[in-house]
């Protein structure tokens, strides 16, 4: 099997070329010339690269030749965070992320692509109606330009599959957790850091979080598989605020840090039903207490 994945440099597109290399299959990616790709080199002999971006016809066009599955993890922002760099500059965030997803979706119809995986976020949702269960069926009124661009593209694939152009399966996680390449931009990195090195640390916040390799799991169960085909897939793991990540640290490191703050409450649940009859099976607390142990190992 051909899979051709976007944004294969990156945190995510990295923890599902590993785990689709569980299969027998050959991966192409599509890379910037200034992309790092040396997180990359275990698996560089089963890795085509193609130089190219999102702004690149002529490059996506390539991209998609003679592939059976495009997944589509992409999301050019220069270095900003995701919602930052959606609002910087919107006409060069329209004509890089929207129109280059849409013309992947249109090149990937025309190379006759089997399935179209695109990785979307619960940013879609914005505004939460309280008596409306929040599942995959709840309605969509982005609150931001980068929610707004992730429910754009997922309502070209839903024209996509209808018209019976090409299979597409959608994914929307929450905040994805994970050691990153880059460790000091992996979650909750200050916080560990300052318990690790016996630093109180006053802490407020949380939010809805899934493990990174939950995500791939969960596209590896989707590909070539009839019963992912036009579904819509929420992604959550849990709800967890930085006192509980803050504790957990002191425990394992045996700290003498003080913690100060206040738990916050989740706002609404996010229903992730429909994943689990996928097959997805989440971390949970132990996976999360894993990652928690592995990042104070490395810091």
């Amino acid at each position: 099997m051909k899979i051709a994945i976007t944004g294969l440099s990156g945190f995510l597109g990295h923890y599902v070329a590993k785990k689709l290399f569980e299969r027998d299959v050959h991966i192409k990616a599509l890379v910037r010339r200034s992309s790092n790709t040396s997180h990359l080199k275990d698996y560089e002999e089963k890795i085509t690269f193609v130089q190219g971006d999102l702004a690149s016809k002529n490059s996506l066009r390539k991209f998609v030749q003679d592939t059976d599955i495009v997944i589509h993890t992409a999301y050019e922002r220069d270095g900003a965070g995701f919602h930052e760099a959606a609002n910087r500059n919107i006409k060069r965030f329209l004509d890089v992320n929207l129109s280059g997803s849409l013309e992947l979706l249109e090149a990937s119809k025309q190379n006759g692509v089997k399935q179209f995986i695109f990785i979307s976020s619960c940013a879609v949702y914005g505004y939460i109606f309280p008596d409306i269960r929040l599942n995959e069926q709840h309605p969509l009124i982005p609150d931001s330009n980068y929610g707004a661009y992730k429910a754009a593209v997922e309502a070209f694939c839903h024209s996509y599959f209808i018209s019976k152009s090409i299979n597409t399966t959608i994914f929307r996680p929450v905040g994805i957790y994970g050691l990153k390449p880059h460790l000091t931009h992996s979650y909750w990195y200050n916080i560990i850091k300052d318990i690790k090195n016996g630093i109180d640390v006053e802490v407020s916040g949380g939010g809805k979080v899934v493990h990174v390799e939950d995500v791939a799991q969960s596209i590896d169960l989707a590909i070539d598989n009839k019963e992912a085909s036009g579904k819509i897939y929420n992604l959550v793991g849990f709800y967890v605020d930085n006192m509980t990540i803050a504790k957990m640290a002191k425990e394992i490191c045996n700290s003498k840090s003080s913690i100060r703050g206040t738990p916050r409450q989740p706002k609404n649940t996010i229903d992730n039903s429909q994943s689990r009859t996928l097959g997805v099976h989440y971390a949970g607390t132990e996976g999360l207490r894993r990652y928690v142990q592995e990042l104070i190992d490395l810091i």
